[in-house]
């Protein structure tokens, strides 16, 4: 009798517990935990000199410092934390002009401007400001992607932030944000991004503007999508026009081995807005920065130069330049997207392909298999 109230009850409690878990990754109930952060790596060349800090970092990850050299991760020090780049190259820096005479107008060549954003990982918070790193729902990131967006509507953007919460912060996050960026992606913004912050030191990020401390931006971009060179031209765009405009702003680019999503346009960007060891207030300081650079690059810039089909890359960005003569920025990277669409395609195709055949293949089996084993029981009987 024991056996059947225990089974019965056990039965109870996991018909409850399943909804419960259905329902709560989606429900906006907020609690602080620390303890998310783990220690960041600390990154030196081959020849021992600093380079970066990176909450996580892997072999043949890429980074971009300012002055445009490319490093390659190529060994892990996992008990110490350190982790060493080599130097690959450097790389075409876009030629950054400002026309007429250096000046900036407040004029916009594109009349309708549109921008989506979304969280992949909502618990992110600022020790400091939120007093916990991690918070269990919508963190203290949330805070900053509103800044954000209030900062680039003042440009004159129509900004569609997605709030929708893909918690818990784990490695099956960017699948559960996938669907909201492809949703968002629907609607054909001009440009998709994923507002997150990094876990590493205060003072990697903290930076002055006009004396008055604010925070730095890093790009993220990922190299497991088959727009990984649009993607990394255009983070290029946008980290070349902020050092133009407002050298203290990016710290550098940073290409991991995920996908991030990316492979859904060309112009989809991951922001790490500071760390979550520095102040909210800081970050929110240097929001307007940013959105003035994104709202430059896809709306007040145009390409010039010389293009060959077989090397896209800018040459020549001009600031406020003159689209009847030259393409924007914005026309730059959709013409690639319209180009490459078809890898895309094929990104989702082959492996969809491959499951396709091989539940084929399987069935075959089973179905001979019994053919077999019907005619083998025919002959015993016989």
């Amino acid at each position: 009798m024991k056996k059947i109230i225990n089974k019965s009850f056990l039965t109870l409690l996991i018909a409850l517990l399943i909804p419960v878990m259905l329902i709560l990754p989606s429900t906006n109930l907020a609690f602080a935990v620390d303890g998310q952060v783990n220690d960041s790596y600390i990154v030196y060349t081959t020849e021992n000199e600093y380079l970066f800090e990176k909450s996580n970092v892997e072999e043949g990850d890429l980074f971009l410092t300012k002055d445009f050299k490319q490093y390659e991760i190529v060994r892990i020090d996992e008990e110490n934390r350190i982790a060493y780049a080599k130097f690959i190259k450097d790389v075409k820096r876009p030629n950054i002009s400002k026309k007429p005479n250096g000046a900036r107008t407040l004029s916009n060549t594109k009349t309708k401007k549109n921008i989506s954003m979304y969280l992949t990982h909502n618990d992110e918070s600022y020790k400091p400001t939120d007093g916990y790193d991690s918070i269990y729902g919508a963190g203290g990131i949330h805070d900053v992607a509103k800044k954000f967006k209030s900062e680039l509507e003042k440009q004159g953007i129509s900004v569609t932030l997605d709030e929708t919460l893909h918690i818990p912060h784990n490695s099956s996050a960017y699948t559960r944000s996938g669907v909201t960026a492809k949703k968002l992606n629907d609607e054909n913004p001009d440009a998709l991004f994923d507002i997150h912050r990094d876990g590493v030191a205060r003072s990697y990020y903290l930076t002055k503007v006009n004396g008055k401390d604010a925070s730095k931006v890093r790009i993220v971009v990922g190299k497991s999508n088959p727009n990984f060179d649009q993607n990394y031209e255009f983070a290029t765009v946008v980290f070349a026009v902020g050092q133009e405009l407002y050298p203290w702003l990016f710290s550098d680019i940073y290409c991991g081995k995920g996908h991030y999503n990316q492979a859904l346009q060309n112009k989809a960007l991951l922001f790490e807005m500071g760390t979550y060891l520095i102040e909210k207030d800081l970050v929110y300081t240097s929001m307007p920065y940013l959105a003035d650079v994104v709202n430059t690059v896809l709306y007040n810039t145009t390409v010039g130069g010389e293009e060959t089909p077989n090397d896209p890359a800018i040459d020549n960005i001009i600031i406020n330049g003159d689209d009847k003569k030259n393409p924007t920025v914005t026309d730059h990277f959709d013409a690639i997207a319209n180009s490459t669409s078809q890898k895309s395609y094929l990104y989702w195709l082959i492996p969809l392909l491959v499951i396709l055949t091989g539940g084929l293949v399987t069935t075959a089996i089973i179905v001979i298999n019994a053919k077999t084993q019907q005619k083998q029981d025919k002959n015993k009987k016989k």
